[in-house]
């Protein structure tokens, strides 16, 4: 089932870690033998921040499962991870756990205030797009959800109800920057990051709309958030609010 984990973690030594770094360490968290060859990787991580439990020399590393089965490694019994090539002391964690069917049963709604907390792009047509379209939005939370439902789950999101969805949410306000970040391939990517607004244009969409965006703080928005790229969280308004 979904699963955000928060680890605290102290590095030794100096450094900033880059994302060749993050993206390691969260393979080495997350892959067993041959999975590191899979096309598609079912987590994602956001970039360290700082651990405002320990801002001298703690950090914050957030990820996220999307399987059904259990994590691959136990926090309870891990006691330092690798950063590149400096170790980890783990001083602490946080785990938070949905059911898919909570996730799909969950309240309807028809509006929702996305924050993206680094930056987010999207691989589109052989070519990289940094702008908040609703459908490459909704588009990306859809393909990663039908993903991660274990074989023959009733809650998968079919192609003509897709169809029939994307066509009825609108973009209703933003308030977005672009900033760039590290590849990780010694070149730096742009991305967007900020808030924008998305709506549901029909009743019928929120069947769909609600599901989606109660996954996305999970699985991130657009290309690489198995890099750190993407981190999402969702805010949904209050009825009468706005």
């Amino acid at each position: 089932m979904p699963e955000a984990i928060l680890l605290r973690l102290r590095i030794e030594g100096a450094g900033k870690a880059d994302t060749r770094q993050l993206h390691g360490l969260a393979c080495s968290l997350f892959e067993k033998d041959g999975d590191h060859a899979a096309q598609v990787k079912p987590f994602s991580v956001w970039p360290l921040s700082p651990d405002p439990m320990d801002p001298e020399t703690g950090v914050i590393l957030r990820c996220a499962w999307l399987r059904e089965n259990a994590i691959t490694f136990d926090p309870d019994t891990l006691a330092t991870v690798r950063l590149g090539a400096r170790s980890c002391r783990i001083t602490g964690y946080e785990r938070h756990q949905e059911s898919f069917e909570s996730v799909m049963t969950g309240p309807k709604v028809g509006e929702a205030i996305l924050s993206f907390r680094s930056p987010t792009f999207f691989a589109a047509n052989g070519r990289r797009v940094i702008t908040p379209d609703p459908r490459l939005i909704l588009g990306g939370y859809r393909r990663r959800w039908n993903e991660s439902l274990p074989e023959a789950s009733p809650y998968v999101i079919e192609d003509e109800v897709w169809t029939a969805a994307k066509r009825m949410v609108e973009l209703r306000s933003f308030d977005l920057r672009t900033v760039k970040r590290d590849g990780g391939h010694g070149t730096e990517v742009s991305g967007f990051v900020g808030t924008a607004t998305l709506r549901a244009l029909s009743a019928d969409l929120t069947d769909v709309f609600g599901p989606l965006l109660r996954f996305a703080p999970y699985c991130g928005t657009g290309a690489q958030t198995t890099h750190g790229f993407g981190a999402t969280t969702i805010t949904f308004p209050r009825r009468g609010d706005g």
